[in-house]
């Protein structure tokens, strides 16, 4: 695939719903733009809809098979290391606002190629919070193996999702710059949250921290 049509897929994928103008941002005629977008509408990676562009199922499948990052095709399952961070009796949460609906799950991130585990907790914790942790600050609880189907049965994400357990002083807290879409939230705020990814129901609200869990999880996500 050319790199401008992985381009715009991922900028689909981060926000869905666009017009033209703000899909296309640094590209012009030059570019051959638009054949690129014909390309993946006739591939059914994209769809149109009274001027603007959506990620379909199908094209949410093949923009995942990369890194986002790099933008190289992976072929594998995809990784993540993710963040149960309590201070007090608060949890932090991240949401994900894309298309018309805003869903929930803990601060997350990928580990870089050739990077160890405990240098990619401190970088990834830091990343969504801008506190520098130490890797011993970091308590492992479980992997999740989680592959995600819309409701007509395609195939959107197939990732692996290793939590660990982060205990905030309010000192911390109070040193922290949070990413943008993280909140902190109460368990009686969770709940009453929609769209919450399993992984915070399992966790939270189920108190289930198994070290091993296998399952599937059906959600249109961006695609409503």
């Amino acid at each position: 695939m050319h790199r401008i049509q992985k381009i715009l897929l991922k900028r689909l994928l981060v926000k869905n719903n666009q017009i033209y103008s703000s899909l296309t941002s640094g590209y012009n005629f030059e570019d051959n733009i638009v054949f690129h977008l014909k390309q993946l509408i006739s591939k059914g990676f994209i769809k149109k809809e009274s001027s603007h562009y959506f990620l379909t199922a199908k094209g949410t499948r093949e923009i995942t098979n990369y890194d986002l990052n790099s933008l190289q095709d992976s072929g594998f399952k995809n990784f993540f290391i993710g963040f149960v961070c309590k201070c007090g009796d608060n949890y932090l949460i991240k949401g994900h606002p894309n298309g018309k609906s805003n869903f929930f799950n803990f601060p997350s991130g990928k580990p870089k190629f050739g990077e160890n585990i405990d240098d990619a907790l401190v970088r990834t914790f830091y990343e969504n919070t801008k506190l520098k942790l130490k890797f011993e600050d970091f308590k492992y609880i479980s992997l999740h193996l989680k592959t995600v189907k819309t409701s007509s049965g395609e195939t959107l994400f197939d990732d692996a999702f290793a939590i660990y357990e982060v205990n905030i002083s309010e000192s911390q807290k109070a040193k922290m710059k949070l990413a943008k879409n993280i909140n902190w939230f109460s368990v009686d705020e969770i709940k009453v949250l929609k769209n919450l990814w399993p992984e915070i129901d399992i966790l939270l609200l189920e108190s289930n921290k198994q070290n091993y869990l296998v399952y599937e999880f059906t959600s249109n996500y961006i695609l409503d």
